[in-house]
């Protein structure tokens, strides 16, 4: 199956089939022979997974009572993720097909970044991001809405839910409505509709 006719954004398209090719090579099969083989195969593990996590992408969405608000995901050098600009705001009565273009195009602009950049995107988020999405704080957006993120690397699209908490002054997820989809198997429609679904 092509995975051309999975993902529509160029650029998205280009880094995933670069994550395909690096998992492709992680794939074939090794032999090892003695404790030292052995050891260069626990080392080329660890790396497989450092590279799939830090190239992980990732976006937010909110649906709130006026529209959804997608968000870009910039993961920081100490693991967390960071929302940032740009953002993109869709009528609530858009397609799933309108919803995939953002998404995909959301995920290609998701990215790792340098401390230095992290600081130039928070100072930003502090002047622009509410802005962006229309919203007057934080504590409204995440009262007056629904929220889930998606998550692509390793091969899996994760579509995780939000809520939420009063205690934790903030969202926490529900792990338990957690939707997993392979890669492979998903194209951007599915993963729209999924989104849309648990957000209703």
């Amino acid at each position: 199956m092509n995975i051309n006719e999975h993902i529509m954004n160029p650029n998205i398209l280009a880094r995933l089939k670069r994550l395909l090719s690096e998992m492709s090579y992680w794939r074939k099969p090794k032999l090892f022979l003695t404790n030292a083989h052995m050891f260069e195969a626990d080392n080329d593990i660890n790396k497989k997974a450092e590279y799939f996590e830090k190239n992980r992408i990732y976006i937010s969405i909110y649906r709130t009572i006026k529209h959804y608000a997608i968000v870009t995901g910039y993961r920081t050098e100490s693991g967390i993720w960071l929302s940032g600009e740009p953002v993109w705001l869709l009528p609530l009565d858009t397609t799933s097909e309108e919803l995939s273009k953002v998404i995909s195009e959301g995920l290609s602009h998701s990215r790792s970044v340098s401390e230095p950049e992290e600081d130039i995107i928070r100072m930003s988020n502090k002047n622009n991001l509410l802005k962006r999405m229309k919203e007057r704080s934080w504590s409204s957006l995440y009262r007056n809405s629904k929220c889930c993120s998606v998550d692509v690397g390793n091969n899996e699209i994760i579509i995780t839910p939000w809520i939420s908490s009063v205690s934790q002054r903030g969202l926490v997820s529900d792990s338990d409505r957690v939707v997993r989809l392979a890669f492979v198997a998903s194209n951007h429609m599915d993963i729209a509709q999924a989104v849309m679904d648990m957000l209703r």
